[in-house]
């Protein structure tokens, strides 16, 4: 009996010893952090009820911010322009706290409401999650806006390419995450095209560099793009658009016989694009090297040779949890057109506002603040200047970005919300900045200068 009592005594003596050790880490942690885990291991709450969403699908009905009201320059020159409104929103799930959904609008378009998505990156390990990373759409609108662009540009030449496949890759960074003074980066974007034809050399590089030039989400990052701000508190802003629970059955997507998504069997690797290899580290672990977190998403934008589509692009999109997507993109033909799936615009602009949302989540979550409801409402405004001449460009005018929240929380508190909010967003500060390019060329598989 006295044996047993010192082995009890000894294994209590052992369990205070490391409760007092990892309570000593615990509380030796800034408040940030220590918020951030309980908000990770803690589960969301479960309802009775849940909208059942597919990832990608059509609007009900075009959007209407309340922010805001849409507008478009009216000019004789603004025909190539584009204007295209997101609106997201948190989907409340237990499995899920960074579950979130974007609906996207390009204005101007007759009958068109545009798509809504799933974004999600809160997968528990070894499950798919609800929808691809915002970043992941954002890559796949820059990978596929290129693809187009070189379709274009070799229609403008008269000639007919065999295959194109477009891949694109982004490094992205948090500096001091959980930091008042945190940021968030895209360090650097790199682009491999790959053409296979029998034109001549010099031709192709001719429609490359055509492409480039229009390659209006590409020019948005490799210049300072003008991002104008706005907090919008409390105020009648959320009747039509709130968080409410939902959920996805199925990775599989349709639009009638269309299939929209998928996830591949196999997780689909680039064949140009160099990729550093990926940490294999849980959540855990990652804890301790979240503050300054990085990762890298590609996308890969293929021909679909669609006669009757020929800017329908099959879009293989990386995600932070390990799978990749298999995403379409589309574009207007005219301005009567309806497109098979969201445009390569449109997934970029989506992905700017749902990596907003997820800093918003996260900087909450971080202050612990108080708050009933919170979105983020952008409209971007894509600009043509020398339209139909050799010095035609496309860009990015301004992105018109607008973080709605319903709290009772001081001004100072909501300030600090805001601004750590826009600092940490990678796409946002992807666009603000310049962003170094890295692009190469190849010609049925050999690199070409």
């Amino acid at each position: 009996m006295k044996k047993k009592s010192k082995i009890a005594i000894a294994f209590t003596a052992v369990v205070v010893i490391l409760a007092s050790v990892a309570a000593i880490i615990w509380f030796s942690m800034p408040s940030e952090q220590r918020n951030m885990i309980t908000f990770m291991m803690v589960h969301g709450e479960s309802y009775d009820n849940y909208q059942e969403y597919q990832v990608i699908e059509r609007n009900d009905k075009a959007l209407a911010p309340t922010s805001f009201i849409p507008s478009v320059v009216d000019t004789i020159l603004s025909n190539n322009d584009s204007y295209i409104v997101a609106i997201t929103e948190m989907v409340k799930n237990e499995k899920s706290k960074m579950l979130k959904k974007g609906m996207v609008q390009t204005l101007d378009v007759a009958d068109d409401t545009g798509w809504q998505v799933l974004a999600d990156e809160g997968a528990a390990e070894g499950e798919y999650p609800f929808g691809p990373s915002p970043l992941s759409y954002y890559t796949a609108g820059l990978a596929s806006n290129l693809h187009t662009q070189i379709v274009k540009a070799a229609n403008g030449k008269g000639v007919a390419l065999d295959n194109i496949t477009v891949e694109v890759s982004n490094t992205f960074r948090w500096n001091k995450m959980s930091s008042i003074k945190g940021a968030g980066f895209l360090d650097v974007s790199t682009a491999n095209i790959n053409i296979d034809s029998d034109i001549e050399e010099e031709t192709i590089q001719t429609i490359i560099e055509v492409a480039l030039n229009t390659w209006t989400a590409g020019n948005a990052l490799r210049n300072k793009t003008v991002i104008e701000p706005h907090l919008i508190i409390n105020g009648n802003n959320f009747d039509t658009y709130k968080a409410s629970p939902g959920t996805s059955n199925s990775e599989i997507s349709l639009d009638g016989d269309f299939l929209l998504t998928s996830v591949t069997h196999i997780p689909t690797k680039p064949k140009y694009l160099e990729l550093k290899a990926p940490k294999n580290e849980g959540i855990f672990n990652m804890l301790s090297t979240m503050d300054n977190l990085e990762f890298e998403i590609f996308a890969i934008s293929e021909s679909v040779d669609n006669n009757e589509r020929p800017y329908l692009n099959k879009v293989t999109i990386s995600t932070p949890s390990g799978e990749t997507w298999e995403i379409y993109a589309d574009e207007f033909i005219n301005e009567n057109d309806k497109t098979l799936a969201p445009t390569s615009l449109e997934y970029f602009t989506l992905g700017t506002a749902l990596c907003l949302t997820s800093q918003t989540t996260l900087v909450s979550a971080m202050m612990n603040l108080d708050f009933t409801d919170y979105r983020v409402e952008n409209q971007i405004d894509f600009r043509q200047e020398a339209i139909d001449s050799t010095e035609m460009v496309r860009y990015i005018d301004t992105v018109h970005s607008y973080i709605l929240i319903q709290s009772d929380e001081s001004q100072e508190r909501l300030e600090r919300f805001y601004n750590q909010s826009l600092s940490l967003c990678f796409a946002g500060e992807g666009l603000k900045s310049v962003t170094e390019m890295k692009i190469h060329y190849y010609l049925n598989g050999k690199q070409i200068q």
